[in-house]
């Protein structure tokens, strides 16, 4: 009872607490989005550290899909963070579709806002109640339908139960390709406007790597996609990369114009083909 005692104090000590990040009093709800994502000289930082982002600026179009490389630290994330509006830049100004997103309803921006993860979450539930977290009111057609465009129809039909075969704590009973899966066709089934991947790959072997880029086609079209990746080989086809190093953008272009230069994503990219050979 004493030991309950305590962790109740520490569960309602964080149900308590107020978030830093909140709706102004003239937040603005989003309609459905275009996708129209502008960073505009965006500097950021954790609490009181040091710059983790400087003078960022880009833009991802509608239906674009942009990659964001560069060594670790070098502020890839802190980007994908800002988007989300899990923190907002201490300088500069994030826009989507004109909006400033510190003048959004955080509901209604998240909604529109999807991101699968290297290290994918699904809950002690069946397959089908994780898929459905992306979209509760979802018909089984509409399940169906994500887990095919997503490559994993086959592998959960083949489970004891199919859809209703319940699969452990964060998945446990699933292979690390399986889980990445479920989560692009959770992602798919929420209909996304903008969609968010990092690192979605790198935890997989290269049999679940190339069915996941293949579902990654089918979720990624008419979509603004922000995709980090350390294995350079699966954005080559991004409508554009930015290169990132120590918080600041050293390059912008296509796989080709990037290689051409010479520069730093022709240097990584060159140092993973030597590490693969």
């Amino acid at each position: 009872f004493q030991e309950a005692i305590a962790a109740g104090e520490r569960i309602f000590e964080l149900l308590d607490t107020t978030a830093d990040i909140d709706d102004g009093p003239d937040a603005v709800k989003l309609p459905p989005l275009l996708g129209d994502v502008r960073f505009e000289n965006v500097h950021f930082r954790y609490g009181t550290g040091d710059k983790v982002l400087q003078d960022v600026t880009f833009r991802m179009a509608p239906g674009e899909v942009v990659a964001l490389v560069g060594p670790s630290g070098a502020g890839k994330t802190s980007i994908a963070n800002l988007l989300c509006r899990f923190y907002d830049p201490i300088d500069g100004h994030i826009t989507v579709d004109g909006i400033d997103l510190r003048q959004a309803e955080l509901r209604s921006l998240r909604s529109q806002v999807a991101v699968v993860l290297q290290d994918t979450f699904l809950f002690n539930v069946s397959v089908r109640e994780n898929l459905l977290h992306g979209k509760p009111d979802a018909t089984d057609a509409e399940v169906v339908a994500a887990a095919k465009a997503a490559y994993a129809h086959d592998f959960i039909e083949s489970l004891p139960e199919g859809y209703d075969t319940e699969i452990g704590e964060r998945g446990v009973k699933l292979s690390g390709g399986q889980k990445q899966r479920l989560a692009l066709a959770r992602a798919l089934l929420a209909d996304p406007r903008i969609l968010i991947l990092d690192e979605a790959t790198s935890s997989v072997d290269a049999e679940a790597e190339y069915l996941i880029q293949q579902a990654l086609d089918a979720v990624l079209k008419g979509r603004t996609a922000l995709v980090i990746a350390h294995r350079l080989s699966t954005i080559r086809n991004s409508d554009k990369i930015i290169a990132l190093e120590e918080g600041r953008i050293v390059e912008i272009g296509d796989h080709r114009e990037l290689m051409e230069r010479g520069g730093l994503y022709s240097q990584l990219y060159q140092r993973q083909i030597e590490l693969a050979g």
